[in-house]
């Protein structure tokens, strides 16, 4: 794997990170939840707005736009870090993630608007160099 492609994948992951956990700190309606490692993830999640579902499509737009990576790849990418938490709170409390099999699933569910944001950058691409 090059450098070139670590540091997006990385930034990716970052950015899905950041698109979910920063809008917990506008809501102040939002409930604050419990959990063994990672309150702020789980707050995010539980608390999903429609800022996050913006970020997630303007991050996966402006990271198709910057690299040659397949907007699939930017969509699982944006949300690798949130089952690995899953994982690592399992660990630590095994009555932290009962559900986590459907817990998998939204986490698959929330690539949907990185990968939709990665495609229509991937378009917009494609007809700017058609056009040259």
């Amino acid at each position: 794997m090059k450098t070139n492609e670590i540091i997006t994948f990385t930034t990716i992951a970052l950015l899905g990170l950041i698109s979910i956990v920063f809008p917990v700190f506008f809501h102040s309606n939002l409930k604050q939840y419990d959990a063994p490692l990672f309150p702020l993830l789980r707050a995010g999640i539980e608390g999903i707005s429609k800022y996050s579902i913006w970020f997630l499509i303007f991050s996966g737009f402006m990271v198709k736009l910057f690299s040659d990576i397949s907007f699939w790849k930017i969509g699982l990418m944006s949300m690798v870090l949130f089952p690995l938490a899953s994982i690592c709170e399992m660990f630590v409390d095994l009555s932290s993630h009962n559900m986590f099999p459907i817990e998998f699933i939204v986490y698959g569910i929330l690539t949907i608007p990185s990968i939709i944001g990665a495609y229509i950058s991937q378009v917009i691409k494609s007809f700017f160099i058609k056009n040259k």
